[in-house]
């Protein structure tokens, strides 16, 4: 089987966009890899370090260290081909751990400080941990790191204490369900713990056949979910998993359980936690396979239980007829809002929108765009801009003032570029309206 086939036969596995890489319809017809270049443009600066990695790989505090990071180019940023752009694709002065892809922001405000973290994954060569070829090229899974910004309208990379400036890695071990790669999925500072907690998703080193062809065997398939605490929010030195296990043979989410995104029951008066995942479910249409969320709920947001799936595919010829992805939920005057990632059998990805009274019974929103769910914001096709290909994996920040801002993976090819890059993005919402957005800057 040629590179090229074997990249069009995944596609049928991919888990979305930029959950675990995205098939866009040119790259099957003229593409045999789906690598992504990187563009030099970030001089550095410096910030503190307060810890220091053991020869066993665990971190300690230590008094004080002097290391850099990437600041973002405002020349660049005013350029309209990059409005909207907040993080770009690493520079070429640090040999960076996301120097080849990146995707999944997670953004959330410092503590005790002016400020914002901006948690995501990618890789920086084309192997995962321990030599593994990822089963797509395209897949931007590896390692977890972060970013930093004074507004959260710019972002500059932190150079963290693991090789490439990363700050998680796979396992060492190789039993372990994120032994070969894994991805950031959300964040949150627990207070009355005194710690960060890190929800993430890996992949292990045991081999799996693709649904689509049983008879081929790829590591790092199976995704399951984990969490991964910290003191400082830098160096994750304990984890947990997987928190939830795989679908029995048969069912809906058997292949994986991936990116899990938590909602903490303050506010909501019910004493629930929330976690909404999804899966590549194997059939659909062509029996090309397609996207389903599900949820899960706990009392104490450290166990858990399945509930049931909660939205799919949509109607055919829809904008999301190859289902639903990556999601954010937040509670919005007593209501439960989804941002998802949506895609059609052509691998057009966008974002949509869903709403639920309690968590539990979705509905995608029939007030946006033409179709059910929307799509709220989607790839400038045609445009000589640098998200002109393809939209997801949306995380949402409610402002005090009311207002909401969207950070996004784009994908897109400027006028000149060889090939595709990625890249994070800004939109923000008209005034406290989440059905209606513009990209920041534009």
């Amino acid at each position: 089987m040629s590179a090229l086939s074997l990249v069009c036969n995944l596609a049928s596995l991919n888990f979305g966009i930029t959950s675990l890489g995205y098939t866009h319809k040119s790259l099957c017809a003229v593409q045999s890899s789906g690598s992504f270049s990187s563009l030099a443009h970030h001089p550095q600066r410096l910030l503190p370090q307060p810890f220091k990695v053991t020869k066993e790989g665990r971190a300690q505090r230590r008094s004080s260290i002097v290391i850099k990071y990437s600041a973002m180019d405002t020349d660049i940023q005013a350029d309209r081909r990059f409005s909207g752009r907040v993080l770009g694709p690493a520079p070429a002065d640090f040999d960076w751990w996301d120097k080849k892809l990146l995707s999944g922001a997670v953004v959330v405000p410092e503590i005790g400080k002016p400020g914002y973290r901006m948690y995501y994954y990618g890789r920086g060569t084309d192997e995962w941990a321990k030599g593994v070829t990822p089963f797509n090229a395209s897949l931007p899974t590896g390692r977890n790191g972060m970013a930093v910004s004074e507004d959260g309208l710019q972002f500059e990379r932190y150079k963290g204490h693991l090789s490439g400036g990363a700050i998680m890695d796979p396992s060492e071990e190789y039993d372990t369900f994120d032994a070969v790669h894994l991805g950031v999925s959300d964040v949150f500072y627990d207070q009355a713990e005194d710690i960060w907690r890190m929800f993430y998703f890996g992949g292990g080193y045991d081999e799996s056949p693709l649904p689509t062809n049983p008879e081929k065997l790829f590591r790092g398939l199976r995704l399951r979910p984990g969490v991964a605490t910290s003191k400082d929010g830098l160096a994750f030195e304990d984890r947990e998993g997987p928190i939830l296990e795989l679908g029995e043979e048969g069912a809906w989410d058997r292949v994986g359980v991936s990116w899990p995104r938590v909602l903490r029951p303050e506010g909501d008066g019910n004493g629930k936690w929330l976690l909404t995942y999804h899966t590549r479910e194997t059939g659909g249409r062509n029996n090309f396979g397609f996207f389903s969320a599900g949820v899960a709920t706990s009392t104490d947001g450290k166990h858990w239980q399945k509930v049931s799936k909660i939205l799919s595919t949509g109607e055919p010829g829809t904008w999301d007829e190859g289902g639903v992805s990556v999601r954010h939920v937040l509670r919005v005057n007593g209501k439960y809002v989804m941002f998802y990632e949506g895609s059609d059998y052509k691998f057009q990805f966008a974002i949509g929108l869903a709403t639920s009274d309690d968590g539990l019974v979705w509905e995608k929103d029939t007030g946006v765009g033409p179709e059910p769910g929307g799509p709220i914001l989607k790839a400038r096709v045609g445009e000589n801009v640098w998200d002109n290909v393809i939209v997801g994996t949306p995380y949402v920040l409610a402002m005090d003032d009311g207002s909401f801002r969207m950070y996004y993976l784009g994908v897109g090819k400027l006028e000149g570029d060889e090939a595709s890059k990625q890249g994070i993005g800004l939109a923000v919402s008209d005034g406290p309206n989440y059905r209606s957005w513009k990209r920041f800057n534009e």
